[in-house]
């Protein structure tokens, strides 16, 4: 949202968050590999496709159900195959060179047993990221008040990461959370000792992370290295009402309803329809006070 951030926020925080959402894995530094080039590489691997769907079928113990040739950025070949055994789906990775395989072995109930080691807890959830390197297993273990996430190697069942979560995304706030009565919800995370905005004509300087309540970031200006400016009146009515009663130094956790954000029909593909939002705000600066704001 930012060349164009303050434009952004004073139509509707969301003018950014339009177009095509970048893909996963893929590389956006560089044009796709030639084909011709791509092909004498493969071709002068010592393990063809052919004999590495033997070899993690072999290793795997299953069927090979989908396969794909990578060019490392060193020019090594690896071949990346989904094996189908009895009850669950492996990953094998089958060296080009040398034709050495790395089969994910562990299934979902030594994942789990796993993660239960590492944190002793309720398992929420355990799924698979067979596309992570190495394979994983995700397990989702509720304890002390806290959802972790514990990535499990599904190679050899060591634990790769261990992040524990909040029950809202962004910065882990700890103090109350106020309601007031249009619906909008906020944690003070810190709070403020300078001026505040004098009502929704002034324009303030602000940071801030956007959420959505799974988790997923879809906007950031401190990711951005750039705080943005904007008239309070002319955002979405989470804002106004919840960037308005902070003071300047101030860090305050927004929950804003889908009725204060884009309401019913959200802003696709980014923003669903009926869309809580979650914002970590920073007051930074009352650039310019309007009129206060009428008694109510």
């Amino acid at each position: 949202m930012i060349a164009s951030a303050a434009a952004a926020l004073v139509t509707s925080l969301a003018v950014a968050l339009q177009g095509p959402q970048i893909q996963p894995g893929v590389d956006y530094s560089a044009l796709p590999p030639d084909p011709s080039e791509k092909a004498q590489k493969i071709s002068a691997a010592k393990v063809d496709l052919m004999k590495a769907l033997e070899l993690a079928q072999s290793a795997g113990g299953g069927t090979a159900a989908q396969a794909d040739a990578r060019v490392g950025a060193d020019g090594t070949i690896t071949y990346e195959i989904i094996v189908l055994g009895p009850g669950i789906t492996k990953r094998a990775v089958v060296n080009g060179s040398t034709g050495a395989v790395v089969v994910a072995n562990v299934d979902a109930a030594g994942a789990v047993k796993a993660a239960l080691a590492k944190v002793d807890g309720i398992v929420e959830s355990v799924v698979s990221d067979f596309a992570a390197d190495p394979p994983t297993w995700v397990v989702n273990v509720l304890a002390g008040g806290k959802s972790h996430s514990v990535t499990i190697s599904a190679v050899d069942g060591s634990v790769v990461s261990d992040t524990m979560n909040g029950r809202m995304p962004g910065i882990d706030a700890q103090g109350e959370l106020v309601e007031t009565g249009s619906g909008l919800s906020y944690i003070d995370i810190v709070e403020g000792t300078g001026k505040q905005p004098a009502g929704p004509q002034s324009v303030v300087k602000v940071h801030y992370t956007g959420y959505l309540v799974d988790g997923s970031k879809f906007d950031s200006s401190v990711d951005r290295g750039q705080p943005i400016d904007f008239p309070l009146g002319q955002v979405i009515k989470g804002w106004t009402e919840g960037v308005g009663s902070m003071k300047v130094g101030g860090k305050r956790k927004l929950i804003i309803p889908y009725k204060l954000a884009y309401g019913e029909q959200g802003r696709p593909p980014v923003i669903p329809a009926r869309a809580m939002l979650v914002f970590d705000v920073e007051l930074i600066d009352v650039v310019r006070d309007g009129p206060a704001a009428p008694a109510p």
